[in-house]
């Protein structure tokens, strides 16, 4: 009622919390960028802990929840994009056409759509498919979110103080 923030989780240890996602049940998976490297998992209760460090995370940034309940993570230093259970065990590796990705949406179908940040790029894989660019010439293309009424992705374009739409044709 007040807009003021209801609760705060410290998380020890962290120096760039950039990606977030929070699954059904209120837990949240946050990526650290810069060292250490890591994903943080936060419980509805406030307990913190590390359930990803190091190696695969190559600058972890992008963060979002599948539909399984998995946590699926880009990296910004090569085009990686990662599904892990919610306890941090590696279950496919995947790859963006692109590498220094910043956002990522997973739809109810599995498609994944990354955004490359260095490249200015959205890449799109596809279930079982390699990765195919669908969108280019996008300056800083940033964290990403879907219109699920328009069908489309929503890309801020940071230093031009613009957002981008792309329409989904599918």
């Amino acid at each position: 009622a007040t807009g003021r923030p209801g609760r705060a989780y410290p998380v020890a240890g962290a120096t760039f919390l950039n990606g977030i996602a929070v699954t059904k049940d209120g837990t949240i998976f946050v990526s650290n960028t810069r060292p250490p490297e890591c994903l943080y998992k936060i419980t509805p209760s406030g307990e913190v802990s590390t359930v990803v460090a190091g190696k695969p995370l190559v600058l972890p940034n992008g963060v979002a929840i599948d539909q399984d309940g998995n946590v699926v993570v880009v990296n910004v230093g090569d085009n990686a994009v990662m599904t892990f259970d919610v306890d941090g065990k590696l279950l496919k590796t995947e790859h963006a056409f692109e590498g220094g990705n910043d956002g990522i949406v997973v739809m109810k179908d599995g498609t994944k759509y990354v955004s490359s940040v260095k490249f200015g790029s959205v890449s799109r894989i596809r279930p079982g498919q390699k990765a195919e660019i669908i969108a280019a010439g996008i300056p800083s293309a940033a964290s990403m979110g879907y219109d699920s009424k328009q069908h489309q992705l929503i890309i801020p374009m940071n230093p031009n103080d613009a957002v981008a739409f792309i329409k989904l044709d599918e």
